[in-house]
């Protein structure tokens, strides 16, 4: 179950107001709009899943990392906190322990295809290129492969794949 699940004006508008301004590339501002929201919603999960992209945004990864742990705290059974996560962990370089963190989660998460895609970059990151490929090829078989691939060819922690065997 979500925690807090229904957001009510005028979060609902503080919400609304961050996306906004994250849009038009304020991200100060839509930090500003996210912190005006209820203390008592700052753990929703579209709060703090909207505060982890404008973090991000902001090439903030401890924040991004922090951001990630509590939303794996507060909702352990969706796949995003940990993707998140996961990520904050990769953008920080720390690929294996982003791999470990994520790759126990993919029995839990089998049709994420995030997850297999994750593990990928991760592991292409860490030049281990033949793993690479077959989690790239796990999320092909997971997910939409067209749009993957796609996204593959144009994802620059994938690059080494591309250089490695030519196409992804």
């Amino acid at each position: 179950m979500l925690k807090n699940t229904v957001l009510e004006p005028p979060d609902t508008h503080y919400m609304s107001a961050a996306e906004g301004w994250m849009d038009l590339g304020d991200l100060n501002e839509a930090l500003s709009e996210l912190s005006q929201i209820s203390a008592e919603k700052q753990d929703h999960f579209d709060v703090m899943q909207l505060r982890w992209h404008v973090h991000n945004k902001r090439k903030e990864w401890e924040d991004c990392l922090r951001i990630g742990r509590s939303m794996i705290s507060a909702n352990p059974d969706l796949p995003q906190g940990w993707i998140n996560h996961g990520n904050a962990l990769f953008y920080l370089n720390r690929y294996e322990e982003a791999f470990h963190l994520l790759h126990p989660v993919l029995e839990k998460f089998p049709s994420d295809e995030a997850i297999p895609y994750n593990l990928a970059c991760y592991k292409c990151q860490s030049g281990e290129l033949m793993e690479a490929r077959r989690w790239l090829e796990r999320a092909y078989a997971v997910g939409d492969s067209g749009r993957i691939r796609k996204m593959a060819l144009n994802d620059p922690d994938l690059k080494p794949l591309w250089t490695h065997s030519g196409a992804v």
